[in-house]
């Protein structure tokens, strides 16, 4: 009933959204993070169709002879959801310690921020899972000094002004998704970074690859903005190891081929991405949000 009635009226929606943000924002994080657990848990047993859905996702990385660990995982990813939206609407309000050690840890073999912050333009690309806060981690790392994040619309310019705000906070601008190309390319060559999730084809022109075992279509932005501009992407993930402590996992850098024709770097690199998010979701299948049937 709540979502009919937001549909009808962009105002209410709006008003509500400002009420989140303003809860999630004085509450007690533990309280906050209690209630999203609440939420999750709940939700979890009233959706059968969610939970058949998220399972057949997640079993994707998990080997067939594991039932029991398709069905935590799954549930993991109702509470992962949960939390994700609490902290993305409460990071503005949080404690900077929270985003130092112990409570983060990071691991760069590759040595991506061996200066910090790096100077150098760059294409960073992860899965749905946390994106939102390491926006935050990124900032108080001093990883960066700040970015451009492609955001995908909510159809209501004032929703995504308030999101937007939220993520100025930490000196990230929004890209909405359908200005994105243009806007992405600009952004790159006048320096910025650039952060986006790159694993959902949400425009339907995705390149198939193959991913989890089966062919899917992902988007080819982070690899054809490569191809353009030679930058690097760099990969990464956000994965919670406990309910208060995260570690950012840095992935090696990938670079276009530039001795092979556009069309086939871009192939090979938006395969070697899928390659690396498989990785990255087989290390920590239950916090991959993904509520849609992602190989249907």
């Amino acid at each position: 009933m709540a979502r009919d009635v937001f549909a009808f009226s962009p105002r209410l929606r709006l008003v509500a959204y400002h009420i989140f943000y303003a809860i999630a924002e004085h509450l007690p994080l533990w309280l906050s993070r209690t209630i999203s657990y609440f939420i999750a848990a709940c939700s979890w047993l009233v959706d059968a169709r969610g939970r058949k859905v998220v399972q057949r996702n997640v079993s994707h990385f998990i080997p067939a002879r594991c039932p029991e660990a398709r069905r935590r995982a799954a549930r993991r990813s109702f509470i992962t959801f949960a939390l994700n939206v609490c902290e993305g609407f409460a990071m503005g309000g949080m404690d900077k310690s929270l985003f130092m050690s112990p409570h983060i840890e990071l691991v760069d073999p590759w040595r991506v921020f061996a200066e910090r912050p790096r100077l150098q333009p760059t294409i960073f690309t992860t899965v749905h899972s946390n994106w939102e806060l390491a926006i935050a981690v990124y900032y108080h790392l001093k990883l960066i000094n700040g970015c451009s994040a492609v955001a995908l619309s909510h159809n209501d310019p004032a929703i995504d002004r308030l999101f937007d705000r939220m993520r100025s906070r930490f000196n990230c601008h929004s890209l909405l998704l359908d200005r994105a190309p243009l806007a992405s390319l600009r952004a790159l060559k006048d320096g910025q970074h650039l952060c986006l999730v790159g694993e959902r084809d949400y425009t339907g022109n995705g390149l198939r690859v193959a991913f989890g075992g089966q062919p899917i279509r992902m988007p080819v932005g982070p690899a054809a903005l490569a191809v353009q501009t030679g930058l690097p992407v760099v990969p990464w993930f956000l994965a919670r190891r406990s309910p208060t402590k995260f570690v950012v996992i840095i992935g090696k850098p990938l670079h276009a081929d530039p001795t092979r024709p556009k069309s086939a770097q871009v192939a090979e690199l938006t395969q070697r991405l899928a390659d690396v998010y498989a990785r990255f979701l087989g290390a920590a299948p239950g916090q991959w949000i993904a509520f849609h049937d992602a190989w249907k």
